[in-house]
């Protein structure tokens, strides 16, 4: 039995191959492909309707399967896994903070409350900045709700 990475190991090879023909003949493999693909995504888009209504534990099993995960995340039948949403929050702090830091400022985070609620503190400069308003609702809050759309309340705390 292939493992998935065996599989893809094969795919990149044909890729390769592939990459060295001349334009006419890489469009027709490539619409051959997309063929195949699309074929495929609808076969399993119905069968993933019918295995949901029969068994949802069925389908939850199989969606285990690398393979098969694999597969359906190729095809967006399934969501791609998702950090915890406090390194999403950190995440989304640091892009903020080389901006903030160039200014001698920073943010910190006080508090999450999920599943909407983050609590930040501005730091520094920023903390008594004409413009830190500005400066939380423009950078802060999009950056967060960009990472975190389930965030909908940033609240700054002294």
């Amino acid at each position: 039995m292939a493992n998935l990475e065996e599989l893809v190991t094969e795919i990149n090879r044909f890729e390769a191959i592939i990459s060295h023909w001349d334009e006419s003949q890489r469009s027709v493999a490539v619409g051959f492909k997309r063929a195949i693909e699309d074929l495929h995504k609808e076969a399993l888009t119905r069968l993933i309707k019918s295995v949901k209504q029969e068994s949802l534990p069925a389908l939850q099993n199989a969606v285990k399967d690398e393979i098969v995960y694999a597969v359906l995340l190729y095809h967006e039948l399934v969501k791609p896994p998702q950090q915890p949403l406090l390194q999403r929050v950190q995440a989304a702090l640091e892009i903020v903070r080389t901006g903030l830091q160039s200014h001698n400022g920073d943010v910190e985070l006080v508090a999450l409350k999920p599943p909407d609620t983050v609590e930040i503190r501005l730091i520094g400069t920023c903390s008594n900045c004409p413009s830190s308003t500005l400066t939380l609702s423009q950078g802060i809050e999009q950056t967060i709700k960009e990472y975190c759309p389930e965030i909908t309340k940033i609240i700054a705390v002294k």
